[in-house]
């Protein structure tokens, strides 16, 4: 029956070997980006322009103190050979809890205008937020375009925001 000497010092060595794993272990890992795609199908109404667009928005935290937002766009193969819209501005947010913490807009009437049998086109980033504050963080965003010819002038697509991350 062991003693109660040695009971106290295999305690206090299993406490010593954790307190050791507690200050040695490596801080958490930054939190993978959080995405959400929004698809709309774009026609002129005539077969000389129509495309799928999907612009994908994240919300990233780089590290434990580094988070930001961004929006990538994805073309489908353009049908037709005529530009499409006018101007496509892409426009994103970082927000927390929404209330809107970075912005950015970006022209990718190009992108949108040519179309990709490849996919990926741009990515339009805010610009990066220090804090340690975690909780609520999202990216959210809408895109101002203009169909040529539509007669419509200036429309608003409406993004759904990514999910949330800490």
């Amino acid at each position: 029956m062991p003693t109660l000497r040695k009971k106290l010092l295999v305690v206090l060595s299993t406490l010593a070997t954790a307190a050791t794993l507690l200050v040695f272990a490596p801080a958490a890992q930054a939190a993978p980006a959080q995405c959400r795609g929004n698809t709309k199908a774009f026609s002129n109404g005539y077969a000389t322009a129509q495309r799928n667009i999907t612009v994908r928005l994240c919300v990233h935290r780089i590290d434990s103190d580094t988070v930001w937002a961004y929006a990538e766009l994805e073309t489908g193969a353009k049908r037709g050979s005529a530009d499409l819209f006018y101007h496509f501005h892409i426009n994103v947010r970082l927000e927390r809890y929404d209330s809107d913490l970075a912005t950015n807009t970006c022209i990718a009437s190009d992108a949108a205008n040519s179309g990709s049998q490849w996919g990926f086109m741009l990515s339009c980033p805010t610009t990066k937020r220090n804090t340690t504050v975690t909780g609520g963080w999202t990216a959210d965003g809408n895109v101002s375009y203009d169909i040529v010819g539509d007669g419509k002038n200036d429309l608003t697509w409406s993004l759904t925001g990514s999910p949330m991350i800490d």
